[in-house]
C-alpha cells in the first residue's frame, strides 16, 4: 500500500508517493510533511511490537 504526502514545492499536483521523496527530494530533512510521516511510522511499529502477546512458561 502506497503512503501519499502533500509537497509544499510542487504547485500543480502537491500529492506525492512517500517513496518517491525518500529517494529525490533533497529537502526531505526539512520537509515537514516528510517528518510527520516518519515519525508517524515509527509510532507505528512501536505499537505492533508491544501488542504482541508474551510468551507464557509451561510447567510440566
Amino acid at each position: 500500500m502506497s503512503f501519499y504526502i502533500v509537497c509544499q514545492k510542487k504547485r500543480n499536483n502537491p500529492r506525492m508517493d512517500i517513496r518517491i521523496c525518500e529517494k529525490k527530494c533533497e529537502l526531505k530533512d526539512e520537509c515537514e510533511e516528510f517528518q510527520a510521516y516518519k515519525r508517524s511510522k515509527t509510532k507505528e511499529v512501536n505499537l505492533q511490537y508491544n501488542a504482541e502477546p508474551q510468551a507464557a512458561q509451561l510447567s510440566v
